[in-house]
């Protein structure tokens, strides 16, 4: 828009005329933000959230405001967000379809205000936020605690730019707000600004203030991980058009989307909620994308600035339905690089932090199932020979460590499992027999045996060891993990031995609940230096839990361990339980689901080619929320904790489309 008509409409409100400003003000994006409204209102609380990001620098928001930002890269911390200051107001918030790119259309007391563009620049770690606004509109960042602020001055070079604030986060800084796990460098971002927007900082409030308009203007938020990196990434964008940099995002977007399956041309046109359905889909791969660093691996949330293996193995099943292949290779990748440097791959790993891992308890079990049944599913999809030759010494080592944990042919739990994270399995049992990690071992040690003999990667002595392992395993899976005729999660007969309990674990205390290293107590449980001395956890009895979300893995996996049919009578049991009652808890005695617990069911339902599915199909999608993306727990059906989750809209997404693709006998 010409800045005279800019002025004009301008002059139209101030004479009382909203009409005209809000034809007119369109922002750089105009008619192409064309992706559903997403309604936000000032002081909302536990709201969708978006992201933002270019795998180098990362930016989560609601609505209008920004939540975090941080990187590169993606594994360190928050520098803090930017908030509306001010009288109340609201938006309808759009995003370009195939691209994180978002418009807000900020209003207040029903007058259009302001528009705002947000993107990350394509091609430097850098978060632009243009807005045109009729009225000052003031954003206040607070930065976190810790962190040095600077005030802008010649020597930050600000240029053609209004002026500057240098923030450092400094050397040692956690990069997640659990466990003790030290950024190894200091790191910086710039704010700059220029056009029609007024900075200030309050050194004794220890915030900053960025006031826009009237008129048009430009906040630029870069990063680096050193000084000189930062400052020299300010330079080149503030050297570079606007529109130049707007028009270059949007065509990097293009080409990731292009990547994709084109699901509005391609999907049936009966398909239930076919549009709502379209947008979806196209949100999940956005919002995956905007989460993947430069180094291939997908954050698992704003929560948690690492790559997570089981966060990853469900966001590599959705990206694979979508039709981003690239994608499944790129985090494949990712674990291979670190393996070759590091010789072992943990609960999860950094991203642009060289050695950083987030360790959890029994970490070389069910993770390790998981990357090598993630390895053979792309083998599986491209045909790749080449390149699982390539990361087989990774696969060969994850086969090995699992069977020093091999207690009466049962694995224990990973300590990270979502379901423990929650709550809904109590850490007591952690070193439990797990049916999901042993059957991940059976499952995947199959294939790679398969694979080792078949590409002569294993001599014969070699190959026969590994199935003699796995066939005793298998023949006494049933015996440990089926018991009236359902799948039971834990088996506490592994423990029956008190020597299987390690003497000491990294992972989450029971008394405190922080991340670090226990000992296990007299009692059995597993208590920090610091807790020794308070009160003693009282020994855990024995119990079996039925999980819902591990019932229904085997049907997810297509593991060779069960028939279909048998695991008919679980599923029944979980859809009656559900129309008796509304809800679906991922225990039967629990109030709470896990958000890919929906997906599963639906899964499962559709492998039996069960009617009641097409329920589950309109459950599940209503449950994506007005940014597209589902959460990490539900409650009654209300999301709750992390919004914007890859791994449950993931497998929620490719649940969706498995029914479809079974329904409609589509490909």
């Amino acid at each position: 828009m010409s800045n005279v008509l800019f002025w004009i409409s301008l002059f139209c409100l101030a004479l009382g005329s909203g009409r005209v400003w809000g034809e007119e003000l369109r922002g750089p994006l105009g008619e192409d933000a064309r992706s559903a409204p997403r309604n936000w209102v000032s002081g909302e609380k536990n709201g969708s959230v978006h992201c933002l990001g270019n795998g180098g620098l990362c930016v989560y928001g609601q609505g209008p405001n920004i939540l975090q930002i941080f990187g590169p890269g993606y594994s360190t911390t928050t520098i803090g967000g930017l908030t509306l200051a001010g009288e109340e107001a609201t938006s309808v918030s759009r995003r370009v379809p195939g691209a994180a790119i978002w418009e807000h259309r900020v209003q207040r007391n029903g007058e259009l205000v302001a528009v705002i563009t947000d993107f990350v620049d394509s091609e430097r770690p850098c978060f632009l936020r243009r807005v045109q606004s009729a009225v000052p509109l003031t954003f206040v960042f607070r930065p976190e605690a810790g962190l040095r602020v600077t005030t802008g001055g010649d020597e930050l070079g600000q240029g053609s730019a209004k002026g500057s604030l240098l923030v450092e986060t400094p050397i040692g800084r956690p990069c997640v707000p659990f466990g003790n796990y030290p950024i190894p460098f200091a790191f910086f971002h710039e704010f700059s600004w220029q056009d029609a927007v007024a900075g200030s900082y309050d050194a004794a409030k220890r915030e900053a203030s960025f006031v826009f308009g009237p008129g048009e203007g430009t906040l630029f938020v870069t990063g680096g991980p050193g000084l000189e990196a930062c400052l020299s990434n300010m330079e080149a964008v503030r050297g570079t058009d606007y529109g130049a940099m707007l028009s270059r995002t949007r065509a990097w977007w293009a080409d990731f989307t292009a990547k994709g399956r084109n699901f509005e041309r391609e999907l049936p046109a009966e398909v239930p909620e076919r549009a709502r359905l379209v947008q979806v889909l196209d949100d999940t791969a956005v919002q995956i994308k905007a989460q993947q660093s430069s180094e291939g691996g997908v954050l698992a949330g704003y929560p948690y600035h690492l790559g997570y293996v089981r966060d990853q193995y469900g966001t590599y099943r959705g990206l694979a339905a979508l039709g981003h292949r690239e994608m499944c290779r790129e985090i494949l990748d990712f674990y291979f690089r670190v393996f070759d440097a590091y010789g072992a791959i943990h609960n999860a790993q950094a991203f642009g932090i060289p050695g950083l891992f987030h360790v959890h308890e029994n970490d070389e079990v069910e993770i390790t199932g998981y990357i090598t049944l993630q390895a053979f599913d792309y083998l599986n999809r491209t045909g790749d020979t080449d390149f699982l030759k390539r990361i087989f010494p990774m696969l060969d080592w994850a086969w090995t460590v699992q069977q020093r944990h091999l207690v009466s042919g049962m694995l224990p739990f990973n300590g990270d499992e979502t379901y423990v994270a929650g709550g809904v399995l109590p850490r007591s049992a952690l070193n439990d027999g797990s049916s999901e990690a042993t059957m991940l071992f059976v499952d995947s040690g199959n294939l790679l045996t398969d694979f080792a003999a078949k590409e002569g990667l294993w001599d014969q002595a070699r190959v026969e060891k590994a199935r003699a392992v796995l066939e005793q395993t298998r023949s006494t899976f049933r015996g440990n993990f089926w018991q009236n005729e359902r799948l039971i999660t834990n088996n506490p007969e592994r423990c029956a031995d008190p020597a299987v309990l390690p003497r000491t674990r990294h992972g989450v205390c029971e008394s405190c609940v922080t991340v670090q290293w226990t000992l296990r107590t007299l009692a059995g449980r597993y208590v920090c230096a610091d807790c020794l001395n308070k009160p003693t956890l009282p020994r855990v009895e024995p119990k079996v839990y039925t999980l819902q979300s591990v019932s229904l893995t085997p049907l997810y996996f297509h593991s060779p361990l069960f028939r279909r049919e048998e695991l008919r009578p679980q599923v029944d049991a979980i859809l009656k339980a559900y129309g008796e009652s509304g809800k679906l808890p991922s225990r039967p005695d629990g109030e709470v689901s896990v958000g890919y617990d929906y997906g599963l069911v639906l899964y499962a339902l559709t492998e039996l080619d069960d009617p009641r599915a097409r329920s589950l199909y309109d459950k599940t999608l209503s449950l994506a929320d007005d940014t597209g993306a589902w959460a990490e727990y539900y409650r009654e059906h209300k999301p709750f904790s992390t919004r914007c989750r890859p791994w449950e809209s993931a497998i929620n997404v490719e649940a969706l489309l498995h029914w479809i693709s079974k329904t409609y006998g589509w490909k």
